[in-house]
């Protein structure tokens, strides 16, 4: 028992460690250039209205709906398990976003499932897990989440001065992680594609 446990840790460890050697420093800026644009769009009258805690969660479910359909069609009609995983991984943003009874600890129980999943059938996940555009954004995503959830977290409450808000950058920032999850649904559509016509070249 204990010996398997092992084994799992070490194979686990390898993965993130597999996963950190494709990700660039610069991944760790991305929601800070968010927080940035957040700060300078809230000084302008004509955009800061647009930027409230309400419009958020208008604009958040529609974006995320894009990706559960994209995803859901490329899960539909690609064989790679990864597609199914990224459509799994798109509802659950999604139930979590429409704030139904449950879905927040449900998300955070999902999302350990999926990575769990990812690490364990990392072979499966071949060529989208070695795939250094698809792992960038993969953890610009899950950064930017984390970022956003410490203004949640009144981390940086002391610094929220004047029209400044943990909503404001909280809410935004959560946005910038659902586009950013949009753009890899869809560079995932082609990823497979461009690594059989690697393929076919070498």
């Amino acid at each position: 028992m204990r010996e398997a446990l092992n084994a799992a840790v070490s194979w686990h460890i390898a993965t993130a460690d597999r996963i950190l050697r494709l990700t660039p420093f610069w991944v760790l800026l991305v929601p800070v250039l968010g927080i940035g644009i957040i700060y300078v769009l809230n000084t302008m009258p004509r955009v800061s209205p647009y930027l409230t805690k309400d419009s958020a969660e208008f604009i958040s479910p529609i974006i995320l709906a894009v990706g559960v359909a994209i995803a859901a069609w490329l899960a539909a009609t690609r064989p790679q398990v990864y597609y199914k995983w990224l459509a799994l991984f798109a509802v659950s943003l999604l139930l979590r976003e429409l704030h139904f009874r449950g879905t927040n600890t449900g998300f955070y129980i999902a999302f350990v499932l999926l990575i769990g999943w990812a690490s364990y059938a990392r072979d499966r996940f071949e060529p989208f897990i070695s795939n250094r555009t698809i792992v960038t954004l993969l953890m610009s995503v899950i950064w930017t989440y984390l970022v956003s959830k410490s203004f949640d977290r009144h981390v940086w409450d002391a610094l929220m001065t004047g029209s400044l808000s943990r909503d404001l950058f909280e809410e935004n920032l959560e946005i910038l992680g659902h586009v950013l999850f949009v753009v890899l649904v869809v560079v995932s559509a082609f990823a497979d594609r461009t690594a059989a016509a690697l393929q076919r070249e070498g």
